[in-house]
């Protein structure tokens, strides 16, 4: 399955398609690609997800944002699903943050 959404990510239709014969030839039902468009997530998974990609920690997080711990753990839950990933790699899809990024509480630089 990494394999079809590998192929379709990459804009190879005709392996994608292929792969996805076989997956159902196997009795395997392909599951819906995940979007890597990080446009897709809400203004608080957004916030979340960009803090979390620098290395906050959730509590860290929750305390910035004037949020419950838990309330963290589920914005992050549903970036993840959206994204395709895990915490280690929101740095890489998430569009870069600059120095002066806008979060509070971020030294330049960091």
């Amino acid at each position: 399955m990494r394999g079809l959404e590998s192929a379709a990510l990459c804009g190879a239709d005709a392996l994608a398609a292929r792969a996805r014969e076989e997956l159902a030839a196997s009795g395997l039902r392909p599951l819906q690609l995940r979007t890597v468009d990080s446009d897709s997530l809400t203004s608080q998974e957004k916030a979340v997800a960009e803090r979390a990609a620098q290395g906050w920690e959730n509590k860290r997080i929750a305390e910035e944002l004037s949020i419950k711990e838990r309330t963290v753990e589920l914005l992050l839950s549903g970036a993840f699903r959206k994204l395709g990933t895990d915490r280690s790699g929101l740095a890489g899809l998430l569009p870069h943050q600059t120095r002066g990024s806008g979060i509070r509480g971020v030294p330049p630089g960091r």
